[in-house]
């Protein structure tokens, strides 16, 4: 589940659904230790006890927070370089991902990615080994319709006054052309796209 949608697309041939299999794992944060304290956003406690906020920042690209796979996703879509969204996707996947994306041409790739505008990490969200993330900006979505959308607050569904637990639900099966917050895991202390239907 990442930008641009949570779901795999249908069959299309080999590159549409890897390409959307891989493009629509990744958006994600830090952990911290807890949901209160000064500077926690009001409607942090509606998630419930346990859950970690992490306020809107930068991160690095990479597997150590729910933030940095997201980032690394979104470098990844954004500079073309297909290969390295295998490493966001989750382990049982990623060899059948990186044999695909070795075949997948640029012409391919250019006609299934999504595109970004002004794209940063918002509000992050954390439960455990399980993490939504919100993005601010706006995501562009080849054969779309409508094919763009835009979120400008960063505590959009967040502060809706649902548990975690219900907005992981809706993120889960949240329709691919709208905004909505996307979900990671943690396995084996690091983090990927969870892009299962489960």
């Amino acid at each position: 589940m990442f930008p641009g949608g949570n779901r795999r697309p249908g069959p299309g041939g080999k590159a549409g659904a890897a390409l959307a299999a891989c493009a629509l794992a990744a958006l994600l944060g830090v952990a911290g230790c807890g949901s209160s304290g000064p500077g926690t956003p009001s409607w942090a406690n509606a998630l419930g006890s346990g859950v970690t906020v992490v306020p809107p920042g930068s991160t690095a690209p990479g597997n150590d927070s729910p933030g940095g796979v997201m980032v690394g996703v979104i470098d990844a879509l954004s500079s073309g370089h297909v290969a390295d969204f295998c490493r966001y996707e989750q382990p049982s996947v990623q060899s059948s991902c990186n044999a695909t994306m070795s075949q997948v041409t640029p012409a391919e790739v250019k006609g299934q990615l999504p595109t970004f505008k002004n794209v940063r990490l918002a509000y992050v969200a954390i439960d455990g080994t399980k993490a939504l993330i919100g993005l601010t900006g706006t995501i562009c979505l080849p054969k779309q319709t409508p094919s763009c959308f835009t979120n400008n607050d960063p505590a959009a569904i967040f502060d809706s006054g649902k548990p975690f637990a219900t907005l992981w639900s809706e993120a889960e099966s949240a329709a691919s052309n709208a905004y909505s917050l996307s979900p990671a895991v943690e396995i084996n202390g690091s983090w990927y796209a969870e892009t299962s239907s489960s």
